[in-house]
């Protein structure tokens, strides 16, 4: 009897630290924080972590680190866009057409159960950016509905603006346009912009989905712009960061994911780096890898540790054990 009472003992421990950080498992989070960041994999944020000297960056704060497959059933690298929307939709038959609306985002899912859910968009061209499903017909209209929608680039003529230091406007289904932004760059930072909104955002909506996508990084880094593509992967990090602070809350859940995820060959120690950090010289970037890049932390962030398909990101925002006990079935608590 007192073996079975020992063993009993043991079978209840429970793990409550994960990376060597604390952590509760099986949380629902209530509110949720996600950047796509096109072009980035980890090798890069050695941009920020040796400039200068040597620092930690949030991005390295992450509780979890995941890779993704950047496959689908049509090729095996996809843009940017390909991924993302695979990742928001859980589906692997991205044909980056008018016949992608007819699939369900994320946020479709979590409407019913009273979350609200802003983007806000940085650097995407028409093919690149959300907004291209206007143009197709009703079906790209529900897949939009209810979104509160925020764009980093030149406002259209007679668009609604906002300015990070003046009071945010929260209009569902209408597009909002940042008033700094021209043609080739905003006045405003990433960072300034996101945090304006989100205090915003999170205090009319007691359960939300906020999604930060940016392809100015990527942009710079094909045209290999080094001095802006640290420029913008600082802004993201720092964005980031602010975004990290919030984990320290039970409900929250914040991650990271990339698409077209670029090689670049970084410089040696010694005189090519300090090259690069004065000339930006001795770097290049390489065709996009097979993997993407994944970043977590907070509630459910034990779920994107390892690797799997960039369709399975929206599963594991989705699903986990029970909070009641200490059942192991997998659930959609949303449904």
């Amino acid at each position: 009897m007192k073996w079975l009472i020992l063993l009993s003992l043991f079978g209840c421990a429970q793990v409550t630290s994960l990376n060597l950080r604390k952590h509760q498992f099986g949380l629902l989070p209530t509110k949720i924080i996600w950047f796509q960041v096109a072009g980035l994999e980890e090798e890069q944020i050695a941009m920020l972590r040796f400039q200068s000297g040597e620092k930690k960056t949030s991005f390295e704060n992450n509780i979890c680190v995941g890779k993704t497959w950047n496959y689908n059933l049509y090729n095996l690298r996809n843009p940017s866009q390909v991924s993302f929307l695979s990742q928001m939709t859980g589906k692997k038959n991205i044909k980056n057409t008018c016949e992608d609306a007819e699939m369900r985002p994320i946020w479709n899912y979590i409407y019913g159960n009273g979350y609200s859910t802003a983007i806000i968009e940085s650097g995407a061209n028409a093919e690149e950016s959300l907004t291209k499903f206007n143009k197709c017909g009703e079906k790209g209209l529900v897949f939009l509905s209810s979104i509160h929608y925020y764009l980093r680039s030149q406002p259209a003529q007679g668009a609604t603006t906002f300015h990070y230091s003046e009071d945010i406007p929260l209009n569902p289904n209408q597009l909002i346009y940042d008033r700094t932004c021209g043609a080739h760059d905003c006045g405003a930072s990433l960072t300034e912009d996101f945090t304006s909104i989100y205090n915003k955002f999170q205090k009319t909506s007691q359960k939300h989905l906020v999604i930060v996508r940016d392809f100015s990084y990527l942009k710079a880094l094909e045209k290999k712009e080094w001095n802006r593509a640290r420029e913008i992967l600082n802004d993201i990090e720092r964005a980031y960061g602010a975004a990290m602070k919030f984990t320290d809350n039970n409900d929250y859940l914040v991650i990271l994911t990339t698409g077209d995820s670029k090689f670049v060959d970084m410089p040696d120690q010694g005189k090519p780096w300090y090259d690069y950090e004065k000339d930006n010289k001795n770097i290049s970037t390489k065709r996009t890898k097979l993997t993407n890049l994944v970043l977590a932390s907070g509630s459910r962030a034990e779920n994107f540790c390892g690797m799997y398909d960039d369709s399975s990101v929206f599963e594991r925002i989705l699903s986990g054990p029970k909070q009641q006990g200490l059942e192991l079935k997998i659930i959609n608590p949303f449904k």
